[in-house]
């Protein structure tokens, strides 16, 4: 019935973690993809129950998901001052059709952040 705390200001509000586990899902997503292309390319007949499902999972569920991490892990450094620029649409919309693509993001993701943790030093 009594809430002992006030009522806060949006701008009163504790900074929020942003970090997340964005890198995790988007290297999960990128391995489990690439495992079930591979199975639909040398074991599964195209037509068949398991063939749909399996091409249903890793093209409407995975690839999109690898995506959304991607651009999420982007937000987060956002938060910490790490800017990774208009290169994040690229990477994201590649992702949706090749999420492996993720890799080569987690390479650009380290150089970025290597050259802005030597600037602050």
């Amino acid at each position: 019935m009594f809430d002992p705390e006030p009522v806060r200001h949006p701008d009163d509000e504790p900074e929020r973690d942003e970090a997340g586990p964005w890198l995790a899902i988007l290297a999960g997503c990128a391995a489990v993809w690439v495992a079930l292309a591979l199975v639909d390319w040398r074991l599964l007949s195209e037509g068949t129950f398991l063939w749909a499902t399996t091409k249903s999972l890793y093209t409407l569920v995975l690839a999109p998901l690898a995506a959304a991490a991607l651009l999420q892990d982007t937000r987060a450094l956002g938060v910490d001052g790490v800017e990774v620029g208009p290169l994040k649409w690229a990477y994201a919309a590649v992702a949706l059709f090749f999420p492996p693509v993720g890799g080569l993001y987690l390479f650009h993701r380290r150089a970025i952040c290597d050259r802005a943790t030597a600037s602050v030093d």
